[in-house]
């Protein structure tokens, strides 16, 4: 056979060449479309197609993951950046794991599975540290993108195109090397320098089986201790170094969409709640310091703000599956909206930190999802409409309004321009009594949105106790939502 090829080559040297050619053309374009058919992670399920976070569950707990919410694959983490690490990832360890779905025992197979799941040294193997930072890190992206030939003859993986800042500030992402995420800042940088990889925090994280995946404190811990004499790490029972986020909160400021107001207990030290690292505070842990009725409130507090946040997980979730494809405007409200869901699901306190404050946030989610609902695209503005505007008459100034009450019934208040409200209603008190500014409410709100005739309220007040009566939920709280007043509890609450 080999012979008639050569005689046939000399023979007609035009034709062989034609169908030489021809032949490494279609079974070059055919290797290339294999590869991107085996590229994805649909293809990874043949071998792991349980549908449970376990051993050969790899595909289905990769799915619930954040990373395959915004479009990353199996062969983005499972390669390093570049031709070399997708060629090593996709040929080199694809052939080796084809060889021991063949030939060797599922025991063993298994066994080497968990150990790429549980041990940080084994999932430097299976994983590439480069592709942590390749996505999550600026100045990394630049030095690899500098360093390493991504891609030739187009796109195989996702990651081929990830160009950072521009990619990670698409999915709202923290530089994790300049900025800690939300909730937490373990100086990322420090531990890089220091040695220490992502594996050894974030283990699993991959295949956790989590949308969000959080690294265990005990990890931390354990790393500490056993490195106290060779570097300077915090103390344990030093919170506030690495949970920045408390304290941004109980001022009111943590949050770059919204902007509240200092909880009234907010220069409280951890230490003040927390017996320790490892323990939460109770409702007991309330009432030590107040009276009894701090542990309802306590209770009735953290038991809103988990209903709260069930729904609000709810509305983002619904997006969360809409994001592939989403208008870079509308993603961008969606980010916004997801960045305030981390913070509300980091919040250890369920709402305790600043009541107030986390309310805002829910009713900021709530505001961003009709933004969803009824984003349009922005028109691009013409010349013509430009030069129109400018021609346009002024329009006139909004009058002022005239006063809310009359003189006749600003003249009642004589002598009652302040309220003791705790004299007058509550017999013994043991909170700091509610100093109402009567005078200065008449000038902002009419007198008939809280008397049905003058000086009886339209709410009967029965027992006032706790944050559960009627001042709260029909006066003050449900006004001041309603007008956006910016109080805090101690606004009203005199020390």
């Amino acid at each position: 056979m080999w012979q008639k090829l050569k005689e046939f080559s000399r023979k007609d040297p035009l034709i062989f060449t034609l169908i030489l050619a021809v032949i490494i053309v279609v079974g070059g374009y055919g290797s290339l479309q294999m590869m991107h058919a085996t590229s994805k992670p649909e293809f990874c399920k043949t071998c792991h197609p349980k549908e449970a976070v376990e051993v050969r569950g790899e595909y289905y707990s990769f799915r619930k993951g954040i990373h395959s919410e915004v479009g990353v694959g199996c062969l983005d983490c499972h390669g390093a950046p570049g031709i070399q690490g997708y060629l090593d990832a996709h040929v080199v360890a694809g052939m080796r794991s084809l060889y021991h779905e063949i030939f060797t025992s599922e025991e063993d197979v298994i066994k080497h599975l968990t150990e790429y799941g549980t041990d940080p040294k084994a999932a430097a193997h299976g994983a590439s540290l480069d592709s942590c930072v390749f996505c999550h890190s600026d100045d990394f992206n630049r030095k690899i993108r500098r360093n390493t030939m991504i891609k030739v003859l187009g796109e195989f993986r996702p990651i081929d195109d990830v160009v950072n800042p521009e990619y990670r500030e698409k999915f709202g992402r923290p530089d994790i090397m300049k900025e800690g995420p939300i909730g937490v800042n373990p100086d990322h940088l420090k531990h890089y320098q220091a040695g220490v990889t992502c594996f050894d925090c974030h283990l699993g994280i991959g295949h956790a089986g989590v949308k969000n995946h959080k690294p265990k404190m005990e990890t931390c811990f354990k790393c500490h201790d056993e490195n106290r004499n060779v570097a300077k790490v915090p103390a344990n029972d030093n919170c506030a170094v690495c949970h920045t986020m408390q304290k941004g909160v109980q001022q009111g400021t943590y949050s770059k969409s919204v902007k509240g107001d200092a909880w009234y207990m907010a220069d409280l030290q951890c230490s003040d709640c927390h017996a320790d690292t490892a323990t939460l505070p109770t409702p007991e842990t309330c009432a030590s310091c107040h009276d009894a009725s701090y542990s309802d409130i306590m209770k009735e507090t953290q038991s809103a703000y988990v209903q709260k946040l069930a729904q609000a997980k709810s509305t983002r979730d619904k997006y969360a599956a809409q994001i592939k494809g989403m208008p870079a405007g509308k993603l961008a409200v969606y980010n916004e909206m997801k960045n305030i869901l981390r913070i509300l699901e980091n919040d250890g306190s369920k709402g305790i930190h600043n009541p107030e404050y986390f309310d805002m946030m829910f009713d900021k989610v709530t505001e961003l999802a009709t933004a969803i609902d009824t984003w349009t695209p922005p028109v691009e503005k013409v010349e013509e409409h430009a030069q129109q505007k400018k021609h346009e008459e002024p329009k006139e100034e909004a009058k002022p309004a005239g006063p809310v009450n009359t003189a006749e019934d600003m003249a009642m208040l004589e002598g009652s321009e302040t309220i003791n409200l705790a004299e007058r209603h509550v017999p013994a008190p043991t909170k700091p009594a509610v100093i109402f500014d009567h005078k200065g409410h008449a000038e902002r709100v009419a007198c008939a949105d809280c008397h049905s005739e003058p000086g009886v309220l339209k709410f009967e007040v029965k027992e006032v106790k706790g944050t559960k009566n009627v001042f709260h939920d029909e006066l003050c709280i449900k006004c001041h939502k309603e007008r956006k007043a910016k109080t805090s509890c101690n606004t009203c609450h005199k020390k």
